[in-house]
């Protein structure tokens, strides 16, 4: 990594490299904020949904997420755990699927957006 990467890298904050480790998952569809979009990280002028840190709560890292039903769900979620822990070091880690879709319906989803 050159050092300007580096350099940008050490002032992400920890919800958007948490959101990208998940997004990296190959069956992760797109994160989502929850029932009521309450899963959310909040930074001076931006948010990222569907991540919020264990440091921002006193709690534990929550992550929600559409996943593509390629494996069974258990696997993917454990797959999850690990990409957030990777990040965050052993600090709990709660995954929550809000949905399942066909990877079609994520296709279409995304070009809405």
């Amino acid at each position: 990594m050159s050092t300007d990467q580096g350099t940008e890298r050490a002032h992400e904050h920890l919800a958007e490299r948490i959101a990208a480790a998940v997004l990296e998952h190959p069956c992760v569809a797109r994160l989502d904020g929850g029932e009521h979009g309450t899963v959310a990280t909040y930074l001076p002028g931006r948010r990222v949904t569907g991540v919020r840190t264990g440091a921002d709560t006193e709690g534990p890292t929550e992550v929600c997420v559409v996943l593509l039903p390629r494996r069974p769900l258990p696997d993917l979620v454990a797959e999850i755990r690990e990409r957030v822990r990777e990040v965050t070091g052993e600090a709990r880690t709660d995954v929550t699927v809000a949905d399942v879709v066909e990877p079609e319906s994520s296709q279409r989803a995304g070009e809405r957006t």
